[in-house]
C-alpha cells in the first residue's frame, strides 16, 4: 500500500535526519503535499539542504564503510604509542565529514575516491604529514601519497591487524563495500595469515596464495589489489621500508567492472587506483546499492532488483548523488510498502 502523508513525512525525516519530522514537513503532510512523487521530491530536497542531514549522510558513511571498528581496533600498543580514544575519534569524524561534502556539496561520485583534499585536526594533520589547517576538522590538501577515502586512516586502520598491514583485509574492503562483489566463506583448511619472517616483506609472505591454486580461485582478485595499499601501515601511515626493505606501492585493479572478465588494471599508487574507480562504472552501481540498503533498512532482494537498476541508471546519468538520493526516496519502492 502508499504510505500516507505522516508515514511518508516519518520515512523522509528519519532517513535525512534521523529525527522526527519538522513543523514544515508535517504541514506539507496535512495539506496533502507528499500524496505525489512531485511534492514529495519538493520536501527531500529542502531536507538535503538543511544541516540535519550532515549527520545521516555521515552515518550512512560509517555503515557503508564499516569503518566504526576503528573506535576499538586492537592496536599493539609497542608500535604505536601515541593512539589514543581521541585520535581514534578524529579519524571516524574525519570519514563522517569527508563523505558528507561530497554527497550534499559536491556531489561527484568520483570525488570519494580520487579527492586530493579531506577535513583534518592537528593529530590527524601530523599523522598524515600535512600542515594543519585552520581550525578543528579543516578543508586540508592531501599528500601525493593519499586519494580520497582509500586514504583515509579509518580505513586502513580497520582494515588491518594490530601490528601489520593486511593486503587480504584492504583488497577485500574495494571489493565488497566499493565495488559490491561478494566471495564466499574460505574454506576451512584454507589456512590464517602466513607467518611473520623479519626478513621479508607482507607483500612476499602473501605471494603464497598467489601462487598455490586452490586458494588463487578468489585470491587473484583480493592480493594483488591490496598489495597497492602496502605504502601504509596497521594505523595508516605512509611507510616507504618494511623491515628495512623497500615497499613496492603498486597493485593490480583487475576485473574492475565485474569478476571473471579477464581484464586487468595494473596501478602504481592509490592515487591511481582513485583515479581508476572514480572513472569506472561499478563503483557507480555500488554506491546505488548500498545507498538502496541504507534508506530501506535491508539489503536488496529479487523484487528489488528494477528499483536498485533504476537508482542505478540516475546515478550513471546525472554523476549526482543528491540527485540519486532524491530519486531513492520519491520512488515507488520508497512510498509504498508491504
Amino acid at each position: 500500500g502508499r504510505l500516507g502523508g505522516d508515514e511518508v513525512a516519518t520515512a523522509l525525516s528519519y532517513t535525512l535526519w534521523g529525527t522526527m519530522p519538522d513543523q514544515a514537513l508535517f504541514d506539507a503532510a496535512d495539506a496533502g503535499a507528499l500524496d505525489s512523487p512531485a511534492g514529495v521530491e519538493v520536501e527531500v530536497r529542502r531536507l538535503l539542504a538543511d544541516p540535519r542531514a550532515h549527520a545521516a549522510i555521515g552515518a550512512f558513511a560509517v555503515q557503508w564503510l564499516g569503518v566504526e571498528p576503528i573506535l576499538t581496533a586492537d592496536k599493539s600498543v609497542a608500535l604505536f604509542p601515541g593512539v589514543d580514544a581521541a585520535l581514534r575519534r578524529s579519524m571516524l569524524e574525519e570519514t563522517r565529514r569527508f563523505v558528507t561534502h561530497v554527497v550534499l556539496e559536491d556531489g561527484r561520485p568520483g570525488e570519494l575516491f580520487a579527492a586530493d583534499y579531506s577535513f583534518l585536526d592537528p593529530a590527524l594533520a601530523a599523522l598524515y604529514g600535512v600542515p594543519a589547517g585552520e581550525g578543528e576538522f579543516a578543508a586540508s590538501p592531501l599528500p601525493a601519497t593519499r586519494a580520497g577515502l582509500l586514504g583515509h586512516a579509518s580505513v586502513l586502520g580497520t582494515y588491518a591487524h594490530s601490528d601489520q598491514s593486511s593486503p587480504i583485509r584492504r583488497g577485500l574492503f574495494v571489493r565488497r563495500s566499493l565495488l559490491c562483489q561478494e566471495f564466499g566463506p574460505p574454506p576451512p583448511n584454507a589456512g590464517g595469515v602466513p607467518e611473520v619472517d623479519p626478513k621479508a616483506t607482507t607483500r612476499e609472505r602473501f605471494r603464497q596464495h598467489s601462487d598455490d591454486d586452490f586458494c588463487r580461485s578468489c585470491h587473484q582478485y583480493i592480493d594483488e589489489l591490496g598489495f597497492g595499499f602496502e605504502r601504509f601501515d596497521a594505523l595508516g601511515r605512509y611507510r616507504e621500508q618494511e623491515n628495512g626493505m623497500p615497499v613496492e606501492a603498486g597493485g593490480d585493479m583487475n576485473d574492475l567492472e565485474g569478476l571473471g572478465l579477464g581484464t586487468h588494471a595494473p596501478y602504481t599508487d592509490l592515487r591511481a587506483l582513485g583515479a581508476q574507480l572514480a572513472a569506472a562504472e561499478s563503483p557507480r552501481a555500488c554506491l546505488a546499492r548500498q545507498f538502496f540498503r541504507y534508506s530501506r533498512g535491508h539489503r536488496e532482494g529479487a523484487a528489488d532488483v528494477c528499483a536498485v537498476e533504476a537508482l542505478t541508471a540516475t546515478l550513471t546519468g546525472t554523476d549526482d548523488l543528491r540527485e540519486m538520493i532524491v530519486a531513492a526516496l520519491t520512488s515507488p519502492g520508497f512510498l509504498h510498502r508491504k
